[in-house]
């Protein structure tokens, strides 16, 4: 079977909300990481789903971006912070 790679991409209205899907080990520390990326700016961040052991963490964040470049810039200082495992 081939594979199809998409190069178009979606078409995204600025400024919008974009929510953020974060994982790690400890919720307080999702936050405080959240607090300190996101310093300055209004979000929501909520609680998700757990693993059953409760070794991992899910919380969606909701915050507002002003652009392409600001979207992916968050993501990636999320994604770079030492609390937070992974950012969908």
């Amino acid at each position: 079977m081939k594979r199809v790679l998409r190069t178009k991409r979606p078409h995204i209205e600025y400024p919008c909300t974009w929510t953020y899907k974060l994982f790690g080990r400890d919720r307080d520390a999702i936050r405080r990481a959240v607090g300190q990326i996101a310093a300055g700016r209004q979000y929501t961040l909520e609680p998700s789903r757990s693993s059953r052991n409760e070794r991992y963490h899910c919380m969606n964040l909701d915050l507002r971006v002003l652009s392409d470049e600001d979207r992916c810039g968050l993501s990636d200082a999320l994604g770079a912070h030492a609390d937070i495992l992974l950012v969908l």
